[in-house]
């Protein structure tokens, strides 16, 4: 993606759980991370998965330690109704034109788009791991996306 087109950024759960269990990629990831600091914002649906996938007690301060700094920074980005309304609107548009779509609900699809569209509202671009369900999501509405 060219830097350029944003100067905001919203990471989505793939890369927070990337650094936490692969080392290699921490490392590699970190003078990006550094750098986008300043200008990256924390989704409530990040923090939210990233705690129902906390197993222990360390993994909550984990996830705990990755978003906690961004609410200190009142830079937490939470879906509005209007967005959850949008959701829903582009999940049946999705269904509508991809029936084999609906299996991706079950794995937490909804919360993929949720993200989108509150980085969207910012004016923020995705920065990912998952480049399918996104570019997905790119086929019903437009948004910066990175992925990495």
């Amino acid at each position: 993606m060219d830097r350029r087109v944003t100067s905001r950024w919203l990471f989505d759960t793939s890369v927070y759980v990337a650094v936490l269990r692969d080392e290699a990629f921490a490392r590699e990831f970190r003078p990006r991370y550094l750098r986008d600091i300043p200008h990256t914002h924390f989704s409530s649906v990040v923090a939210q998965e990233l705690l129902a996938g906390a197993r222990t007690p360390r993994h909550e301060r984990q996830a705990g330690a990755l978003y906690e700094p961004f609410e200190r920074a009142r830079r937490i980005v939470t879906p509005s109704h209007r967005v959850w309304k949008e959701a829903g609107t582009l999940l049946a548009a999705l269904a509508r034109k991809q029936p084999r779509f609906r299996s991706k609900l079950a794995r937490g699809f909804l919360n993929d788009v949720l993200i989108a569209l509150s980085a969207r509202g910012i004016g923020a671009a995705v920065v990912t791991r998952n480049g399918e369900d996104f570019r997905l999501i790119q086929q019903f509405r437009t948004f910066g996306l990175d992925v990495i």
